[in-house]
């Protein structure tokens, strides 16, 4: 099978839906929203065609500050048990870390530069 039949489908924003290995091209095969692709392995999915090339797909301010919420949340439920440890060698420096994660959004590192534990 001829790598030649591989293509991406794109929806009207360039956006890549699927790809699909085709043993045969159908005729019916419309090019305007099925761009061939080099190779199988060419990694295409969620990315946007420009016209010529594919771009990875921008990523909003508002995404990018709720992954952060999402993953401050996510490390505070996570370190929530350790607090409960009486004997947890680094309690100090957890509860720290922890007032961080807290404190987090309203710095101005927010959500580019995330809190680390015993920084």
């Amino acid at each position: 099978m001829s790598l030649s039949n591989v293509y991406a489908q794109i929806n009207s924003d360039g956006l890549c839906l699927s790809v699909t290995r085709y043993e045969t091209v159908p005729e019916t095969l419309d090019t305007s929203i099925n761009i061939l692709l080099d190779s199988i392995d060419q990694d295409v999915t969620a990315k946007i065609w420009n016209g010529s090339a594919w771009e990875e797909m921008p990523i909003s301010d508002e995404q990018k500050e709720a992954e952060g919420r999402m993953w401050r949340d996510h490390e505070l439920l996570r370190t929530d048990s350790l607090l409960l440890l009486d004997d947890y060698p680094q309690k100090d420096g957890l509860t720290a870390y922890r007032q961080e994660l807290r404190d987090w959004p309203s710095t101005g590192a927010f959500p580019s530069t995330r809190p680390t534990l015993g920084s």
